[in-house]
């Protein structure tokens, strides 16, 4: 076959290459790579020797590597493996007549056997350099910095199929001998079709998949979570109030258990505990006025890590809303479709995710869609949930591609969102995303700035987050927390359905916002505390009196946590006191019979959803709240903090490990209907075996 009759049958066919020639390019186009750079490495040796895979790429020592994109590349065998498998993928992978299945043809004398219909679904035998060429593609796909990249290199590749060579070129190449065999057996039709026009060449048989080769985009180790210092223990002589915003987020737990289940323990920087105490459901005491939307109850019992201290714990359970009364919804999807969301666990299961909400939904509730990625479009404008086809078709045709736009994104859902605002219902932003803006405002200073400005509307915003391997942690928390929202993580479709189903009032219909805690220690009889988690939801003490400074929301029937560890006066402190200052037993109490018994004070703040004047409830902590038996839900949580705080480093845990996490979780265990409890015991197991 001459050049001439190539390109006429390349002009004669209209029909696109499907996936499985495409994934057998990038199969030869490596194999033929492989002899390119064995050739130089005989000539120049010391340039590829040692250096990893993307160092032998660009031809470039370890301190010399940078990205193969921002270079040119010229790799004429490469370019002409990929005419080979493209210029067969549209003209010449046909189907054989019947009667034609076990037919042979001879190639450059080499005997190849052809494809029936009943062997097209098996996958071809992997020959050594087929092999070693997929191995070679499995280490760019777990490349962070390559993988996509190379996707690019070969799809531009694609794009030069006339400026880059003839399919002969390869057949008489220094390929490897897969490759030219491969090459030269494409070059010719089967022998029942041989001498037939193109036009009579129209079915077109898909190549067998390679499993191993995956399209989606994959990405490593850019995964941000904020920096923070675990909280330190507090002198109740010089510090003796504590202040912070509630948090009901639950990222960390989910995003900690699918890298412990893939094999890895996660950064300490991703563990909030927080977070993953409050990822469980507990059975706490209900208000009994819904005029007061929770009762915080404080149980005080013995620490079992700290020998002399004692754990203070603080529960708060809001009321829920009967589905028959709760408020119209008026909702606002804003999905990242950029190209980073090509992958199986972000815009697939975002798509699913999103049906499962609509399923919560009641018919006059409104959705829209605004998608993101190299800029921000609206796919469907506020749309009742009675014409759900309508939004779920929308919600189908998203495909991935493109930068993160994330910024203007935002500006066009609050927009949105605003235009269709329901005074007297639930106004809100649901943005899923892996969380990686790099389009337009993308510092979370910056989307903090725009988010604080745009709550003033009255829309909240709720993030969900999607994968790993470029998530942006830390800016879905700058999101969520200065939006008066939620942040969750989602992993799985079991996941989606805790978060958008079984938890949807608590996600979707807040009770209160800006909720904000204060404890003052009584220097008598508490000598030091440490508050577990928090960290990032800290407020300086002035803030707790100050409306104009935001908190966190708390959501219908949602349960909160909070835990300090203390230490009595006359227990085994951690800070000794100052030489200077005066001894806590010399502290003057005026009223003995009022205050000789409390732990603590405490006091908590929070606002109506439609109000912007905070009311103020108070409790004090006695010796009445403590307990040798504290409930299941209170021992539950207290396990759940003792692991959180060894996955973070464990510097408080004095030795208790995960052996002794398991003994109380097993024992707080309880009905779990929904197995969540099981499945954190059993994550404890796996944790503690990598840990070893």
């Amino acid at each position: 076959m001459d050049d001439e009759k190539l390109k006429q049958i390349l002009q004669s066919r209209t029909a696109q290459p499907d996936e499985n020639a495409r994934k057998e390019a990038i199969n030869l186009a490596l194999a033929e790579y492989d002899a390119t750079a064995a050739q130089r490495n005989k000539i120049t040796p010391n340039i590829f020797q040692g250096s990893p895979f993307w160092a032998r790429l660009t031809g470039r020592s370890n301190k010399q590597r940078r990205e193969p994109m921002n270079k040119k590349l010229v790799y004429g065998g490469m370019a002409t493996a990929m005419v080979v498998v493209m210029a067969s993928a549209v003209s010449m992978q046909t189907m054989p007549r019947l009667g034609d299945s076990t037919a042979t043809q001879e190639i450059a004398g080499e005997a190849v056997p052809e494809l029936n219909v009943a062997d097209a679904a098996k996958p071809p035998a992997a020959a050594p350099a087929d092999e070693e060429a997929l191995e070679r593609w499995r280490r760019v796909q777990a490349d962070s910095r390559a993988s996509k990249s190379d996707l690019e290199i070969f799809q531009g590749l694609t794009r030069n199929l006339s400026k880059e060579g003839s399919v002969e070129s390869l057949a008489e190449s220094s390929a490897p001998s897969t490759a030219r065999t491969e090459a030269k057996r494409m070059m010719a039709p089967p022998a029942s079709m041989a001498g037939a026009a193109p036009a009579e060449m129209a079915v077109i048989m898909p190549h067998p998949p390679l499993d191993d080769v995956s399209p989606y985009y994959q990405d490593e180790g850019r995964d941000k979570f904020e920096d923070v210092k675990v909280n330190a223990v507090k002198q109740v002589s010089a510090e003796p109030v504590s202040t912070f915003s509630i948090d009901t987020d639950t990222a960390s737990y989910s995003v900690a258990r699918r890298m412990i289940n893939n094999g890895a323990l996660p950064p300490a920087d991703a563990v909030r505990v927080e977070e993953m105490v409050n990822y469980f459901d507990y059975d706490y005491a209900l208000p009994e006025d819904k005029a007061h939307p929770f009762k915080p109850v404080v149980t005080v019992m013995d620490s079992p890590w700290g020998n002399g201290r004692k754990l203070m714990h603080v529960a708060i359970k809001g009321y829920d809303i009967e589905q028959s009364v709760q408020p119209r919804s008026n909702l606002v999807f804003l999905i990242d479709v950029s190209g980073s969301m090509n992958s199986p666990d972000k815009l697939p299961l975002l798509k699913s995710s999103m049906k499962m909400l609509l399923g919560t939904l009641k018919a006059d509730d409104t959705v829209a869609i605004v998608t993101y990625a190299g800029n921000a479009g609206t796919v469907i404008e506020p749309t009742k949930v009675s014409e759900r086809a309508k939004i779920e078709a929308a919600i189908d045709n998203l495909t991935p591609g493109g930068g993160t736009a994330g910024a203007a994104g935002i500006e066009q859902a609050y927009k949105l969102a605003e235009t269709s605002f329901d005074k007297d219902g639930v106004n809100r932003v649901i943005l899923a995303t892996d969380g990686d803006f790099n389009i337009g405002a993308s510092s979370p200073d910056a989307l903090k700035d725009m988010i604080e400005n745009k709550r003033k509307s009255g829309v909240f915003l709720s993030v969900l987050g999607f994968g790993l391997g470029n998530l942006n942690d830390h800016m879905m928390q700058t999101l969520a927390q200065n939006g008066n929202g939620t942040a969750a993580y989602i992993d799985t479709l079991n996941e989606a359905r805790k978060v958008l189903v079984d938890e949807a009032s608590s996600t979707l219909f807040p009770i209160a916002k800006d909720v904000k805690i204060q404890v003052e220690f009584n220097p008598a009889t508490v000598a030091e505390y440490r508050l577990i988690g928090y960290e990032t939801r800290a407020l300086a003490r002035e803030d707790f009196n100050n409306d104009a400074i935001d908190a966190g929301e708390v959501g219908a029937g949602h349960a909160v946590t909070a835990i300090y560890e203390i230490t009595p006066v006359g227990g085994p402190v951690l800070v000794d006191a100052s030489r200077y200052a005066a001894k806590p037993e010399a502290t003057k109490i005026e009223d003995a019979s009022n205050f000789g018994d409390e732990y603590a004070f405490l006091k908590l703040r929070y606002k109506l959803p439609n109000e912007d004047v905070s009311k103020l409830m108070t409790t004090p902590v006695t010796k009445a709240n403590e307990t040798a038996s504290p409930s299941t839900d209170v021992e539950w949580a207290v396990a759940v903090a003792g692991y959180a705080q060894l996955l973070k480093g464990g510097q408080y845990m004095a030795g208790f490990g995960y052996d002794d996490i398991l003994t109380l979780a097993q024992e707080a265990k309880g009905a779990d209907a929904d197995g969540y409890r099981a499945e954190f015991i059993n994550l404890v197991k796996l944790t503690q075996t990598l840990a070893k």
